[in-house]
């Protein structure tokens, strides 16, 4: 193979730039403080909540599946806390029903977020019909650094949810998420109906005593709930932009993070 010999020596940094050419041209500095602003006075109020690897034993050392009795994780591997050194601002977060307190709970914070790009793919040859592959890509100051598998609830909108369950021994139906309104509620042989056969109170559909279903009777439920996120990726977790005044040097300035997330119940299905 034949050895290329260089004639010249190439400055570093100048590599690719035509003769006579100026190696910079005139600066404009980005403004971060605009993009913190845009976040935090057009984005979502959202609670978050990190995710951390959970210490269980795994019940399989080449699987590692994790511990489906454990109390921590509930058997998914992860759990979730609140984010240290949080800070309360009642002006930023403003006010919250009983619901959205309950969304918050011990272990999130409120913070603000842009959300774009929700999906929705169609996958017409999937098991037993088609699934929605629903994500947002998701934009954050760089204080709230995002993690993977961090819990993301929008407080102020609600999607549609279906979920098929059982009737237990009790009045309280064991809904998946906190049911803002209920759609639709029966069994393969009798619609319930609210205010009838049941309320909704404080986000759980409890029946009136005497018109539960038997035990075990399976249910399809169609309700409203606030969307709950998972982040399944953070391709600009690291985003710098050196910002210089006058008579000042380069100075490194963090600009706010982006993750992308996928609807929680899409994950767990």
């Amino acid at each position: 193979m034949p050895v290329l010999k260089m004639d010249k020596k190439v400055s570093p940094g100048a590599v690719g730039l035509n003769p006579g050419q100026k190696e910079a041209g005139q600066r404009v500095d980005f403004k971060p403080d605009k993009f913190v602003l845009a976040v935090e006075t057009k984005g979502y109020r959202l609670a978050w909540s990190r995710a951390a690897r959970c210490p269980c034993a795994p019940i399989n050392d080449q699987t590692e599946q994790p511990d489906p009795t454990c109390t921590l994780c509930k058997g998914t591997g992860w759990y979730l806390f609140r984010p240290a050194d949080s800070i309360i601002n009642e002006k930023v977060v403003g006010e919250l029903d009983g619901i959205q307190q309950a969304l918050i709970g011990n272990d999130a914070v409120v913070i603000r977020g842009i959300m774009s790009g929700i999906m929705a793919q169609y996958q017409g040859y999937d098991i037993l019909g088609a699934r929605l592959e629903g994500t947002s890509s998701i934009t954050v100051r760089h204080e709230n650094k995002l993690g993977y598998y961090d819990r993301l609830v929008n407080l102020d909108a609600t999607i549609t949810y279906v979920q098929i369950l059982e009737s237990g021994a009790g009045l309280e139906l064991p809904t998946k998420y906190i049911v803002r309104q209920v759609n639709h509620l029966r069994s393969t042989s009798k619609v319930f109906i609210e205010d009838t056969d049941f309320t909704v109170t404080n986000g759980a559909v409890e029946w009136i005593d005497g018109m539960q279903p038997a035990e075990n009777t399976r249910l399809a439920l169609h309700y409203l709930t606030h969307p709950t996120w998972r982040v399944i990726e953070h391709p600009h977790n690291l985003r710098l932009t050196p910002v210089k005044f006058k008579g000042t040097a380069d100075t490194p300035t963090e600009l706010p993070v982006q993750a992308l997330a996928k609807y929680e119940f899409l994950i767990d299905s």
